[in-house]
């Protein structure tokens, strides 16, 4: 246990089961900190149904879970109470605001709490990066002069998840210390079993046919249109093989991926199942011989740890920013563009499942090695320590230029 322990809020707009795995972060960072004997707290604007929902919940205590009420559509993250609360409690010298993803005026709050002399840390997740900075630019640049900018200028510390994110915020034209530490797993992740005859049963899957799994939003920046034309490439590379596409639709991009598997003809080959949590997210990992995620642009995608520690091999690109993954042969890694993933494709598709089998073990042993919530939680810890003035500044900080 941590003897006088910092009071440490994980603040972000929402944990529930839509906030994309913002929340899922927070929630397992607060629950592990407190676990290690720190005084942490989450502050969302969900309803409390919502944060009930959300399996991340469970082991972390409600009465640490501070909600406030939007105003408007929960997307804008604006609320009067949050922004009340933070100005009126100016909070004891030992408490670190640590901001958890950016462009809602949840950045407002943190923005005021800088004001008042206290400690923030911000992480963007990924949407500094330059392919998430042309989306919606607009919206954006509205942001940045409204409040955005300040917030991020004000933090005393920002958290990237990987060196590549830390680039990107330097090239953003920020200067402030960065903490890069990456997300992790949960060591029951590791050890569960999960029921992969549950979840074929379910969706009526036979037992001869492999799985190939894209679990995560079905949104623009996963690559997914692209991906249906590299499955069409690999043609008979596919035989025996199913394609399940589960997650939660953003942007009615589904509608979109759906038009471009009928136009490829391979609606016998997809399947899409919706978002699945808890069990069913365990199952549906079991059941799978290997993962895919095709991305444009990404933080530091917990769904492919998720899947390293559930011993299966992974097919994503560069943009994730996993180097590991190729170096322990526990997947491949290619530019996000059809003739490298394509080929990447063909030669997972062909390759014997024992083989794969063999990949998705170096891969769990990597996770538990070095990706785990227990690691990234302790290191988060130290950084805290070192802006609070208790402890030297950790090597992993890239110091302001």
């Amino acid at each position: 246990m941590v003897s006088d322990p910092l009071r440490v809020v994980h603040l972000t707009t929402s944990v529930g089961q839509r906030s994309f795995g913002l929340g899922a972060v927070a929630l397992n960072l607060a629950k592990t900190q407190l676990w290690q004997g720190w005084d942490t707290q989450v502050w969302c604007l969900d309803a409390e149904d919502g944060i009930v929902a959300q399996p991340e919940c469970q082991g972390f205590p409600l009465d640490r879970v501070l909600r406030f009420p939007p105003w408007g559509p929960m997307s804008l993250g604006v609320s009067w109470r949050l922004q009340r609360t933070v100005a009126r409690d100016s909070g004891p010298n030992d408490t670190i605001l640590h901001q958890h993803g950016i462009w809602t005026a949840v950045s407002a709050a943190t923005r005021l709490w800088s004001k008042h002399q206290r400690v923030a840390i911000v992480a963007p997740h990924g949407s500094l990066d330059p392919w998430a900075m042309r989306r919606s630019r607009r919206k954006k640049a509205l942001a940045l002069r409204a409040y955005e900018g300040e917030n991020l200028r004000s933090a005393l510390c920002l958290h990237a998840l990987s060196m590549a994110e830390a680039e990107a915020i330097r090239e953003f034209g920020l200067r402030n210390p960065i903490a890069i530490v990456p997300n992790g797993i949960s060591t029951n992740w590791v050890s569960s079993p999960g029921d992969p005859d549950a979840f074929r049963v379910r969706h009526s899957i036979p037992r001869d046919k492999r799985i190939l799994l894209f679990l995560s939003r079905i949104t623009p920046k996963k690559g997914l249109p692209m991906f249906v034309e590299c499955l069409r490439n690999a043609g008979n590379c596919l035989a025996g093989w199913e394609f399940v596409i589960a997650g939660a639709d953003e942007f009615q991009h589904e509608k979109e991926v759906a038009t471009r598997v009928n136009q490829c003809g391979l609606t016998e080959s997809v399947k899409f199942v919706g978002p699945l949590f808890g069990k069913e997210k365990r199952d549906v990992f079991a059941a799978a011989d290997a993962f895919v995620l095709p991305s444009y642009s990404e933080g530091w995608p917990i769904v492919v740890l998720e899947a390293l520690g559930a011993g299966v091999p992974v097919l994503t690109t560069t943009a994730t920013p996993l180097p590991e993954l190729e170096n322990v042969g526990a997947g491949w890694r290619v530019q996000p563009s059809k003739e490298p993933m394509t080929e990447a494709l063909s030669n997972m598709l062909k390759t014997p499942r024992s083989v794969l089998q063999e990949m998705g073990d170096r891969g769990r042993r990597l996770v538990v090695e070095h990706f785990t919530w227990d690691m990234t939680a302790a290191r988060l810890c130290s950084v805290y320590s070192w802006l609070a003035g208790r402890e030297p500044q950790p090597g992993f900080v890239a110091s302001s230029l």
